[in-house]
């Protein structure tokens, strides 16, 4: 349940974000999108050394770009992630997502500032704002760990 209210939530805020940025975008000209579809399965090293033993990971989803030529504040780039993954070692397996917006805003006073925004595995959950001419990190999501992913890899 705590999951489909979380999702529910991410599309209604993706929702709003976009209908806001289509109507700003729309006084300089209409945005450009791409979408990639992603579909991979590889021996995931990273995985495999913070669990201790072989794992290789499934990757389905897409990837959608949208960018907003010649507006020179607000929204630049819009990046929307919705990729599932399914983890495998031996007989067991786990099921994760990546998913969440990636958003380049142009301030009025010029600062450049990039927001991720959702889950991003063994990184974080949440959002991350920087500073992209300074790497300032504005502010700083929940951190996640591998140990309960290795411990059902391993159980």
């Amino acid at each position: 349940m705590r999951l489909h209210r979380n999702v529910v939530s991410f599309m209604s805020l993706v929702a709003l974000l976009v209908v806001a940025l289509a109507g700003t975008a729309a006084a300089v000209g209409p945005p450009e999108m791409e979408t990639i579809t992603i579909s991979e399965t590889f021996e995931d090293e990273f995985l495999t050394d913070e669990c201790g033993v072989d794992v290789t990971t499934s990757v389905d989803g897409f990837v959608t770009f949208i960018t907003f030529p010649d507006q020179p504040v607000g929204p630049q780039e819009l990046t929307s992630v919705h990729v599932n993954l399914v983890a495998t070692a031996g007989d067991n397996s786990v099921q994760f997502k990546d998913v969440g917006i990636d958003l380049v805003i142009v301030e009025p006073d010029g600062t450049l500032i990039l927001n991720v925004i959702g889950q991003v595995p063994y990184e974080f959950t949440g959002v991350l704002k920087i500073d992209l001419a300074t790497g300032e990190v504005i502010l700083e999501p929940h951190a996640v760990d591998t140990t309960r992913v290795c411990r059902l890899l391993t159980k």
